[in-house]
């Protein structure tokens, strides 16, 4: 044994392996000190957290597209051909922006929830309870009604005649009948023996128009309609008087007078207004429709104005001072 350890002593002091020796010292100390200084350090230094590699793509490789247009679309098939028939070239490993909005949306979620968890217990306790429970349904308020404006009165006309057997000069004086607020269509004098029957007045309450049913000479300051020599209306202005000389069958003639005296009018509402626009005896109406008498000669009465209004041209009136039979 000590044979063996001089051995290995003189071969390793010998010369030709003295620099190979020194070599190893020397690299044996280099690493003891790697050791300990290196040691030392790695404590404080953070470690780099290595993302996971990609698994490498399996399959057919890809083309290389040509360097004279990058954006050309290169081909994916077997046989290696560099063009494609159709397609736009893409980055494949370009997110599609649907995927980009997904991961800001979950992102921007991701803080949120940071956020409210680092709120006080309370409000986190209530906020769940609030997820839990149905929010109340709320009633619509109900729409408030525009109030109806008030209509604009409407004006109604009142008429006041003296109908009677005109009076005889000079001894006789026989009164006439007074007749207030005539109604419209009414026969005078009476419905067995009906002479005229009153139509209305005109537009702004002018005259008053008369439509003659019976077999009578006209005598007067009236105007005929619609001409004198087919007098088949009269229209009287506020203070004219018409004579109608009537022959009955059996006797002498008498001779009536119709006077009008005047045309007021008044305000009322519209269902005031309509209900007297649309009143009129019927026993009237009865004795123009037999007589075939219903239209006036270039007039039309309006239910809507209460008054008669042109239906066309109006035809030139002519005073009545000399009468024609009927």
């Amino acid at each position: 044994m000590t044979e063996l350890l001089n051995s290995v002593k003189t071969d390793l002091l010998d010369r030709r392996r003295l620099p190979l020796l020194i070599l190893l010292a020397v690299a044996l100390a280099a690493a003891v000190a790697y050791a300990v200084l290196g040691g030392g350090s790695s404590g404080n230094t953070p470690t780099a957290t290595v993302a996971p590699a990609e698994p490498a793509a399996t399959g057919i490789a890809v083309t290389q597209a040509p360097a004279t247009n990058p954006t050309q679309p290169v081909a994916e098939t077997t046989d290696g051909v560099s063009r494609q028939h159709r397609g736009i070239a893409r980055n494949p490993f370009a997110p599609q922006p649907s995927a980009a909005k997904v991961a800001v949306s979950s992102g921007a979620t991701g803080k949120t929830s940071g956020s409210s968890s680092t709120g006080t217990g309370s409000s986190s306790s209530s906020s769940s309870k609030g997820t839990g429970t149905t929010p109340a349904k709320t009633t619509p308020a109900p729409q408030q009604k525009t109030p109806k404006q008030p209509t604009k009165p409407t004006r109604i006309y009142h008429v006041s005649v003296l109908f009677g057997v005109a009076p005889a000069p000079p001894a006789q004086s026989t009164p006439l009948t007074p007749y207030d607020n005539l109604k419209r269509l009414t026969p005078l004098p009476s419905a067995q023996n009906p002479l005229v029957v009153f139509r209305g007045v005109t537009a702004g309450g002018k005259s008053a128009t008369f439509t003659v049913v019976g077999e009578t000479i006209l005598r007067g300051n009236a105007t005929c309609l619609p001409s004198a020599s087919q007098c088949q209306a009269i229209d009287l202005k506020p203070g004219q008087t018409e004579q109608l000389e009537y022959l009955p069958p059996s006797g002498p003639a008498i001779v009536y007078q119709l006077q009008a005296v005047g045309i007021t009018s008044s305000e009322a509402s519209g269902e005031a207004a309509t209900r007297a626009f649309r009143a009129g005896s019927k026993t009237g109406r009865e004795l123009l429709r037999h007589a075939h008498l219903m239209a006036l000669p270039g007039l039309r009465y309006s239910l809507r104005k209460g008054v008669l209004v042109f239906a066309a041209h109006r035809a030139f009136g002519a005073r009545a001072h000399s009468g024609r039979r009927h």
